[in-house]
């Protein structure tokens, strides 16, 4: 699950995968997005705690509004996402606006760059803004906070 304080988000995290679609005769990659008060996780991106982007992304206007608020966070804000008995932690360290929608196809592919594996640890959240026209997306990366804090399970299993 995914922790923002800053935003009051407390969401579940789905794995999601990607379709292919052809443009030009060339064939890119769609990432499909929880149809769901959910975030999903890109499940060609990173594993939490190695080196990788691991990337998730949200409805920002429609199936829950999971990433309704995403524009609001600000560098420093803190970002938790939980994975079994272990809390990873993050601090936004980049938020960008990129134009999306009426861009070039080069456009388009420089903006998914940020979607793509580093060599670095990093959690990256994505969405389309505004609600009216989906025109840009919004990116943010944040960076790991600390070690991972592990939360065994009660011996009632909670």
């Amino acid at each position: 699950r995914i922790v923002i304080p800053a935003i009051f988000l407390d969401a579940p995290v789905l794995p999601v995968g990607y379709r292919d679609i052809e443009v030009n005769g060339q064939v890119y990659h769609q990432w499909r997005v929880p149809a769901e008060f959910a975030a999903g996780w890109q499940d060609t991106s990173a594993l939490l705690g190695v080196p990788g982007n691991t990337v998730l992304n949200g409805h920002h206007n429609a199936y829950g509004m999971v990433f309704e608020n995403l524009v609001e966070l600000r560098v420093g804000d803190q970002i938790q996402v939980f994975a079994g008995e272990w809390e990873y932690r993050y601090e936004v360290a980049v938020k960008m606006l990129l134009p999306e929608r009426y861009q070039t196809l080069e456009a388009r592919m420089e903006n998914a760059r940020w979607l793509e594996q580093s060599t670095d640890e990093r959690l990256t959240l994505v969405t389309c803004w505004p609600a009216e026209s989906n025109t840009h997306r919004v990116i943010i990366v944040a960076l790991p906070v600390g070690a991972p804090v592990h939360h065994p399970a009660d011996a009632a299993g909670q």
